[in-house]
């Protein structure tokens, strides 16, 4: 017994040297450069992986009409903004009336990715139909109306019918859900899904024209330029540079998740000079689902040649 004395502190002297061992620094990843070309029409949508710093996928802006929530108990349906898409919801007439876009009043998406913000809104309470303005191609004409009404929606698909205007090109089409994706994308002139978003854990940001609401204006929407997040949280400095954010800086952010975070206003039109300017000194910090975090900040705007439609970002895993 009159050892345990001289146990019983080597047990406890071993305990808080364990404790005390000093924890590796974070390793930081390198600062990498990328640009993405969306052309001077701003024509492509372009979607991109933060970790692996690549273009997973890009496709035309004008490839799609609608976006089909695919989980199970989803039944949300959103515009295509990238081409000022807007709805008109139509009662106490039939579907099969012959339809005038004429003194419609139209709605937009937001651009946070609210499922309750959307035009569309909870359309399974309602008992008429819709009216879908197309909006414009890149080279600004307009891509004409559809009339459309949900005719079911369940855990495993959707069913619509959709015609034009007058009744002509009158179809029924079924959209199976896939829950491996975002949203299941269609569209009227292929009449069939279209392959635009990458699997759900493939992207982070889309690179694209998307359709701004404005509150304070006489105009309430209005296509601009930018970058969708895939439900990220994301938050903005403006106060430090960027090469001197670090990691352990996190704690002191406060992070939101809509999908216009990053939005357009990283840079603005300078009408005396006819030209962007792109404000460096607004910086993103991102967390990925994989649950790691990065700092972004755009540099420019256009490629070598002058041509508008290129941003380009500086980026570094923290």
């Amino acid at each position: 017994m009159k050892y345990f004395p001289y146990i019983f502190f080597f047990i406890f002297t071993i305990s808080c040297e364990q404790e005390e061992l000093p924890i590796s620094p974070h390793q930081t990843g390198d600062i990498l450069v990328q640009q993405i070309e969306m052309l001077q029409d701003y024509r492509y949508q372009v979607f991109y992986n933060l970790e692996n710093n690549e273009i997973v996928s890009e496709n035309l802006k004008t490839d799609w009409d609608l976006g089909f929530e695919n989980t199970p108990n989803g039944f949300h349906i959103v515009l295509n903004s990238s081409t000022y898409s807007g709805l008109s919801y139509i009662e106490n007439q039939q579907f099969d009336d012959v339809i005038s876009s004429n003194n419609l009043v139209w709605s937009w998406d937001n651009p946070d990715g609210s499922l309750d913000s959307t035009a569309f809104g909870d359309y399974r309470l309602l008992s008429g139909f819709f009216v879908i303005d197309r909006g414009f191609d890149f080279q600004g004409s307009q891509r004409g109306f559809k009339k459309l009404k949900i005719d079911s929606v369940n855990s495993q698909f959707y069913m619509i019918t959709y015609s034009n205007l007058d009744n002509s090109e009158l179809n029924t089409f079924q959209i199976n859900k896939d829950n491996s994706y975002r949203y299941s994308c269609f569209s009227f002139s292929e009449d069939t899904i279209i392959d635009i978003e990458p699997l759900l854990i493939e992207w982070d940001l889309i690179f694209t024209q998307y359709t701004h609401l404005f509150s304070d204006t006489t105009q309430p929407s209005y296509l601009v330029t930018g970058v969708l997040s895939n439900n990220l949280n994301i938050a903005i400095d403006t106060n430090n540079n960027f090469n001197d954010i670090t990691y352990e800086m996190i704690g002191d952010y406060y992070f939101k998740n809509n999908n216009d975070m990053v939005g357009y206003t990283w840079k603005e039109y300078d009408l005396n000079a006819g030209e962007y300017t792109v404000f460096s000194n607004i910086n993103y910090i991102i967390q990925n689902n994989n649950n790691k975090y990065y700092k972004l900040h755009f540099i420019d705007f256009y490629n070598n040649l002058g041509e508008k439609g290129y941003p380009k970002f500086e980026i570094q895993e923290l």
